[in-house]
């Protein structure tokens, strides 16, 4: 490349230099703008985990433990909106903590339904299909760094009218089953069942297909609700559960979530909602401050040793009209209060994304610089890989600080 090519580059690595410098001095960060079409919103100094009550304390705890000793699992589960449920943010977290603790799995997945007709598509982790022949598929992308995996919990119902399940390899060898039958001391219940299935050997992806038997005639139900792809290796488990159109509403409705976090037991979750519970005229920040404060007491209800991590949700604008973007939602500086008031009030930590990107009105400016789309509600590949890179630089500061104050 010419140096007349290598100029713009140069002159935005400077730029930055500048702004990291002035940071790390105390000076005020950039305004946002935009230039060169090159995203400068983002606040370096703000860009932190803020814990007054240590509530990751234990979580941190638990990765130095893990790191010294080799041996162990860091399991942290980050649940959200359509912001999680494209994985990418949660992709550079996971891949960034597992490179420097350790690759304990890939955790939760959510699965494709192939060889259905009419074919469907699974919009949530939370399903129901009646149909005669089901094929699920799980696995890990080509892209995807994970070192594969040679175990599975795999959560579904039971009972008699329900499918069996045959794990099939590349080549369709059956590699384990799942019995779906209900145990006798739970005739008639409903929920969600966890069953553990160990592999032959390391696996990248795997099928599950629904089977009966003779014994259990009336089989006509597959009930699925996710599957997570585990290893065994001492490290970073990080499962992440988004639904699109999330809110506090669903996941406190989610009987998956109560039974997923029994289950796993995580030592952090992370929470990233509020944008579609401030998507509406109605909203009413009393009224969502309740429900997130009730999200946060069912967590603790179900796994009361790991440490909570509420995010604020990101700055969005009203939809675009005649070409032109709308203003910004004023509900989510509301929605950025609660959270933090609800963090205070909780011993909950924060992340307070709505200001490291730039506060009110600086989706713009990630549009502009082709980090968000032309919604400007939800953003790019690129720009959820910006987020993740932050919520990651932020998670490695909060754990070296507080390494910095234990006692030696």
């Amino acid at each position: 490349m010419s140096a007349e090519g290598n100029r713009p580059a140069a002159r935005a690595r400077a730029f930055w230099a500048i702004i990291l410098a002035l940071a790390a001095a105390g000076a005020p960060a950039a305004p946002p703008q935009s230039r060169n079409g090159l995203l400068i919103a983002v606040h370096p100094d703000l860009n932190r985990i803020d814990d007054p009550a240590d509530a990751l304390g234990m979580f941190y705890d638990k990765l130095a433990e893990v790191a010294a000793t080799k041996t162990g699992q860091t399991v942290i589960l980050h649940i959200g909106d359509s912001h999680v449920d494209g994985g990418y943010l949660t992709g550079v977290v996971r891949a960034g903590l597992q490179a420097k603790f350790g690759d304990a799995g890939r955790g939760l997945v959510k699965p494709t339904i192939v060889g259905v007709v009419p074919r469907k598509r699974i919009p949530t982790l939370e399903i129901r299909q009646d149909v005669r022949a089901m094929r699920i598929g799980v696995g890990l992308k080509a892209d995807d760094p994970a070192q594969g995996f040679n175990s599975l919990l795999v959560f579904h119902e039971k009972g008699n009218e329900y499918y069996d399940y045959d794990i099939l390899d590349a080549n369709n060898r059956v590699l384990a089953k799942v019995i779906s039958a209900r145990p006798a001391f739970l005739p008639g219940a409903q929920g969600v069942f966890a069953s553990p299935v160990e592999l032959p050997g390391m696996c990248r992806s795997v099928v599950l297909r629904t089977s009966k038997t003779i014994e259990r005639p009336g089989q006509r139900f597959a009930q699925f609700f996710g599957i997570s792809l585990e290893n065994h290796r001492s490290g970073v488990m990080y499962h992440s559960y988004g639904v699109i159109g999330g809110t506090c509403d669903r996941f406190l409705a989610s009987v998956f979530l109560s039974k997923f976090l029994e289950r796993v037991q995580p030592d952090l979750v992370i929470v990233s909602l509020g944008t579609n519970d401030a998507s509406t005229p109605f909203f009413k920040p009393p009224e969502f401050a309740a429900k997130l404060d009730a999200l946060v007491t069912k967590i603790r209800a179900s796994s009361p040793a790991a440490g909570i991590l509420l995010a604020t949700a990101p700055d969005s604008h009203y939809p675009r009209s005649r070409g032109r973007t709308g203003p910004p939602n004023p509900h989510m500086a509301s929605v950025r209060e609660v959270i933090v008031e609800t963090a205070n009030q909780r011993r909950c930590a924060v992340w307070d994304l709505f200001a490291v990107m730039g506060g009110e009105g600086s989706m713009k400016v990630w549009r502009d610089s082709a980090l968000a789309n032309t919604d400007t509600i939800h953003f790019t590949k690129d720009g959820y890989v910006q987020q993740g890179r932050l919520l990651l630089e932020a998670l490695l500061k909060g754990y070296g600080a507080h390494a910095e104050s234990r006692p030696r």
